[in-house]
């Protein structure tokens, strides 16, 4: 079925926007590579985003710093990256993906949490922050969460849903929740 003349030419209007709104992200302050498609994402402080060449990011993902100006908090994504619909980077300290990693919808990086000792109210507890990392050739499934101070060694496998709180040796394949080893990748 051939498209309607609406539909390409919507298209063609929608591509301009999303043209504009890279180069908005990049007088902000983002560094993005050549080759890069970027849809409709939310970021209010590009200045901490770094994108390589050849990446696709999806729309509706959102890259949050809670300290801006922080150095060592910024998000860097390597070459040849995909990220997918709606995920969600909340980064109070570093998140760097590595090349080649394909990141489904809806995936979460965290690298914030709480203290939680029972002498304190939960609201009044200390916040901690971990740097995250994963490295080349990574697989993450939809809806995973990644939380804090874990890296993800290069060529792991992370079944969808999973919810990584420790880190994973290279080539092998992780999931459940919380995440733990299923096999080595062949």
């Amino acid at each position: 079925m051939k498209p309607t003349r609406f539909a390409l030419m919507y298209h063609k209007v929608f591509q301009f926007y999303l043209n504009i709104s890279m180069l908005f992200l990049k007088w902000r302050g983002a560094k993005i590579g050549a080759k890069t498609s970027i849809g409709k994402i939310n970021c209010e402080w590009p200045n901490q985003l770094i994108i390589g060449e050849n990446c696709t990011i999806q729309n509706d993902v959102d890259f949050r710093f809670w300290t801006p100006f922080k150095k060592d908090a910024g998000i860097k994504i390597g070459n040849n990256v995909f990220i997918g619909h709606a995920c969600e980077f909340v980064a109070n300290s570093k998140i760097e993906i590595g090349n080649d990693c394909l990141i489904a919808s809806k995936t979460t990086f965290n690298t914030t949490g709480h203290e939680y000792s029972k002498s304190i109210k939960i609201k009044d507890q200390p916040i901690t922050t971990k740097e995250i990392i994963i490295e080349e050739d990574v697989w993450v499934g939809t809806s995973c969460v990644i939380l804090q101070g874990v890296t993800i060694g290069k060529g792991a496998v992370v079944a969808a849903g999973s919810v990584v709180n420790k880190s994973i040796p290279a080539y092998e394949v992780w999931a459940g929740v919380p995440a733990k080893f299923i096999k080595n990748r062949v």
